[in-house]
Parts: structure tokens; sequence; C-alpha cells
């Protein structure tokens, strides 16, 4: 393959399980997008493309087939261009939010208005709101209006140009509440960057874990080196689960059986009907981010099996 040695090992994995034939099927037009897709699998083909294309997508989705797959099907709904949405999406909190520019652009297309959204200030400093309003395109006449809070109350504020630029940044946020209230099915699961709070928060989704690292935890610490995270984007098994959501077809029973071979240095067996695959399953859902029982974590074959249950969530989803 051209460039494989540019590619690291994840997008490499992905690289091979393109379908050449499949990727041949998906039209290219000049009509809003820039791409025409058949079909779902011709989604999910693009979408690993996109995984594979470094430079061209944002640091969150190179080797991220899945979260490409989001990006694709939302530029579908938004009839633009699969690149521009990605390149205007960020990874926030662990989810997957949209520069404000784009949101804005989003309403503008879509919300059944007729002309442009106005606006108007009013007061200064921390007492400083947005007014903004348009015209209803199926009702002539009949316009529905929004004012923001005052400035100094508005949370959260991510973005540095709620400093730089802060007439911007509370239009944004006055447009985005507008369209909330009028036309909740246009911004329907859409968050803007600075609209999500990147602060950890108490509950499950906030834990830190704080359970005894074991001695090469000790080893580490002692060294300087830390530990490798669970949810660090170019972990192996987390990546065989996406190849096996957008690639060759799999049952979670396989998950983590890399090797394929016996021996001392096979994987663990994993079996789907463990307590153990269950318990993975359940913290997945419940936001948890580590195992948190030592009992598990510290037996391989146990955390394995738990590790692969966990995974196995991003599959269903």
């Amino acid at each position: 393959m051209a460039h494989a040695l540019t590619l690291t090992a994840t997008e490499q994995r992905i690289a091979e399980r393109l379908d050449p034939a499949a990727s041949k099927q998906i039209a290219v037009s000049d009509a809003a997008g820039g791409v025409a897709f058949a079909d779902v699998s011709q989604v999910m083909e693009f979408a690993k493309l996109m995984a594979i294309s470094q430079i061209a997508v944002p640091k969150h989705l190179r080797g991220n087939p899945g979260a490409c797959v989001a990006v694709c099907v939302q530029a579908l709904e938004w009839r633009m261009s699969p690149y521009a949405v990605a390149n205007k999406s960020y990874s926030v909190n662990d989810r997957l939010a949209y520069e404000a520019q784009l949101v804005q652009a989003v309403i503008l297309q879509r919300a059944p208005i007729k002309g442009r959204i106005k606006t108007e200030y009013d007061g200064l400093g921390e007492k400083r709101t947005c007014r903004v309003w348009a015209e209803l395109a199926d009702s002539p006449g009949e316009v529905v209006a929004y004012l923001s809070p005052a400035f100094g109350t508005i949370q959260p504020k991510n973005s540095p140009l709620w400093k730089n630029d802060p007439d911007q940044q509370l239009h944004y946020y006055s447009v985005r509440a507008w369209c909330r209230r009028h036309f909740p099915d246009v911004l329907l699961g859409v968050y803007a960057k600075d609209e999500i709070d990147d602060t950890r928060r108490p509950g499950p989704e906030g834990a830190r874990d704080v359970t005894p690292r074991g001695l090469s935890g000790k080893l580490d610490a002692l060294g300087g080196t830390a530990p490798v995270p669970d949810d660090d984007p170019d972990d192996e098994t987390g990546t065989d689960d996406v190849f096996g959501a957008t690639g060759d077809a799999g049952d979670a029973s396989q998950v983590g059986d890399a090797g394929g071979g016996a021996g001392e240095d096979s994987e663990p067996t994993i079996d789907p009907k463990s307590p153990d695959f269950a318990k993975g399953v359940a913290d997945r859902r419940a936001g948890i981010k580590k195992c948190l029982k030592p009992e598990i974590k510290d037996d391989p074959q146990r955390f394995a099996t738990w590790r692969a249950g966990f995974d196995s969530v991003e599959q269903e989803g």
C-alpha cells in the first residue's frame, strides 16, 4: 500500500480492512457535501478512509472509524462535506462537539425562517445582553425571538473568544438558545465546543481510579513513568472492537484473542457469559472508565474478560 510506512500501527490495521470495490462505488458529487452515498456500507467505508487521513482530520478522529461514521452521518444530515464537518469537530470531556461557527451555519441552513437572523445588543460589561429574532418562513409576519441572560451569568465559557471577542460569542450563544427554544429538532443532540464543560464532574464519569496499581504501577511511579491509561486511543483491544464494527464481522467471544494460537504467550480466552464480562458491560454503560475492583484488575484473565465486556459496548452502539 502506498505510503504505508507513514501510517501508525492502528491506521495500518484500518487500511488493511479497506474494501476497494466498495470504495469505488462511492460517487463524487458537485452537490452539497461533495460525495453521494448509496448505502450505509459506503458510509462505513468512507469513514475508514477518513480515519487514516492523518493531517486531513483532527487528532481525535485519526484511527477512529467509529467517530468518523458519526461525523459522516451528521454531515449527510446537514448536506455538508464530511471533511468540513470533521475539521470543525472537537473531543471535549469524552463527547463529540462542534465549533460554534459550524453550529451557526447549520441553524441558518435548517431553521424554517425567512432571511437572516437579526441581532441587537444592550448594556455593557457583565450586564450586557443579546436579543436575536427571525421571521418564520411558513407564517409571514410572525417573529420568534430570544433574549440572552446577562453576560456575567452565562456558564460555561470554555472558548477564549469569550474574552477576546465577547459580542461574537454572546451572539453564538443567543442563536443556539433561540434555536433550541423554537426549533429543537434542528440541533437535537448537537453541542458547540464551548457549551460542554471540560472540567471533571462528580459521579461515575468524573471518578478517579484510586485502586492500588500493584508492583508494576509502583515501579512506574518510582521511575517517573506514567502508566498508559485504559482509554488510550492507540489501545489495540479498543481498536479491534472498532474493526469488528466497521470492518470484518466478528462476535464478542473473539475480543482480545489476537494471537489465535495456544501457548504461554497466547491471549486469555474470553467467555461472554462470565460475570466479569457482564461487569465490564455494566461499567461501560454506567460511564465508568476503568476497572475499579482490585480482585478483577489484578487477575490478568479476569481483567481481560472485564475489558472485553467493557469494549463490546462500542460494538453495540
